[in-house]
């Protein structure tokens, strides 16, 4: 039982990260500025996947890097490729890559991710009172 607990909780906790992200990227939609970066690079992280690193200038002429939540083994964006990044006024880690193949991989991710686990917490929970 405690741990069909513990994948709920798991599972809660992922969908309300997407949810979170997903009302960040609203927000940032609505009140935020817009720009344009060029994809510098691939971010190579410990488990061989890579993840995309956009440069961009905010409305100060200032460059920032950023380097996208999400990684695979062939990453979405090719060096050299133009994409837009919001983030909001005065609050340059607000920054997000605003591409609807990026977004949408990282919703169907966390909601996959959060169903599951939550089903399987549920499905234990079941099996565990019915004895089954």
């Amino acid at each position: 039982m405690v741990l069909a607990v513990v994948l709920a909780l798991i599972g809660a906790f992922v969908i309300y990260r997407g949810v979170r992200e997903m009302m960040h990227l609203r927000r940032l939609r609505s009140e935020g500025r817009q720009t344009y970066g060029r994809v510098t690079g691939h971010h190579r992280r410990t488990s061989g996947s890579r993840s995309v690193v956009v440069s961009w200038t905010d409305d100060y002429g200032a460059t920032h890097e950023l380097t996208s939540n999400l990684s695979s083994s062939k990453p979405t964006m090719e060096i050299g490729e133009t994409v837009t990044v919001r983030y909001l006024a005065g609050d340059t880690a607000s920054a997000w890559i605003d591409e609807r193949r990026e977004n949408v991989r990282s919703l169907l991710l966390t909601l996959i991710l959060g169903l599951g686990f939550t089903a399987a917490g549920a499905t234990l929970a079941v099996k565990s009172v019915t004895g089954s």
